[in-house]
């Protein structure tokens, strides 16, 4: 059995949308040099998500009214911190 399909997206596919566009702009991937029209597909097969059209989801997420329209990245972020003080009164309470 191969990593990749040991791996199982359960989100929505718009977030794993917001996902790959976030990894995208950021150029951490290949220096930058990767276009999202190979980037996506890839990544759709590494968490075994049937290719979908990611510019209409993108289109999707552009038209979020919010002030933030990152609604997937923003959890996300929200979680880590989440967890990490969670970590740290862990840590002070076992001192």
């Amino acid at each position: 059995e191969t990593t990749a399909s040991l791996l199982q997206w359960t989100g929505n596919a718009i977030d794993l949308v917001e996902l790959i566009y976030g990894i995208d702009v950021m150029g951490y991937i290949n220096n930058g040099n990767m276009p999202l029209k190979q980037l996506a597909p890839l990544l759709y097969k590494i968490f075994g998500v049937d290719s979908k059209d990611c510019y209409r989801f993108y289109t999707d997420i552009k038209r979020r009214k919010n002030e933030s329209r990152t609604y997937f990245i923003d959890r996300m972020q929200e979680k880590l911190n989440e967890r990490m003080l969670r970590d740290e009164e862990l840590e002070r309470m076992r001192k």
